[in-house]
């Protein structure tokens, strides 16, 4: 039986709290994920609603959950590429976008979210979709001057997301988004035309 100075029992232990120690970064991790991603998703639904101290409020919330997140994350640079960390970055930046896109109609730069530029487009194309909400919402009730004004940045969008085009390896998931959004940008300016038809 091996005793307290066996270099085989000191390696055991040196290796499995260092594996501990991953593991446990990583369950953080991925609260602090979720929390970004939850916290983000409240401020998209309450700018819908036109709750705009409430959405600041969470908005700011998930940004300092996501720098508590990537502080972590620095601790071992290779979880800044893991996909858990990438999607709190991407959800916080959706949220970032979506609320200067409906409130300022202006496309932050990828350097005011905060954000890798991988992150800043996935989370532009998904901002889309909430422009789409946005203009159905505004058709719903009669407004068709400002369902116009969030089409027409749809269409910028899109415009910019084609020039994007890099292998999967480079940019992966940006053909499947691109897809994705150009089928928005149709599907809204069918609804959008036979709006203007009736009004």
């Amino acid at each position: 039986m091996p005793d307290s100075h066996d270099p085989e029992k000191g390696r055991l232990e040196r290796l499995r709290e260092h594996f501990d120690r991953e593991l446990e970064r990583r369950e953080k991790l991925q609260n602090l994920s979720r929390e970004v991603v939850r916290l983000s998703a409240r401020s998209i639904f309450a700018l819908h609603r036109g709750e705009e101290g409430a959405a600041g409020e969470l908005l700011e919330k998930a940004r300092e959950r996501l720098k508590e997140m990537l502080s972590l994350a620095r601790e071992d640079p290779g979880l800044l590429a893991w996909g858990t960390v990438k999607a709190a970055q991407q959800e916080y930046c959706e949220a970032f976008l979506v609320r200067a896109l409906l409130r300022e109609g202006r496309l932050p730069e990828p350097e005011e979210a905060g954000v890798p530029y991988d992150c800043y487009l996935m989370a532009l194309a998904d901002a889309s979709g909430e422009l789409r909400r946005a203009v159905l919402d505004h058709l719903r009730r009669g407004e068709l001057k400002p369902a116009e004004q969030f089409f027409r940045q749809m269409e910028r969008i899109y415009e910019f997301l084609t020039e994007f085009d890099y292998p999967e390896a480079v940019l992966p998931g940006m053909k499947r988004k691109q897809d994705v959004v150009r089928g928005l940008v149709e599907r809204t300016r069918g609804e959008l035309t036979l709006s203007l038809k009736r009004g």
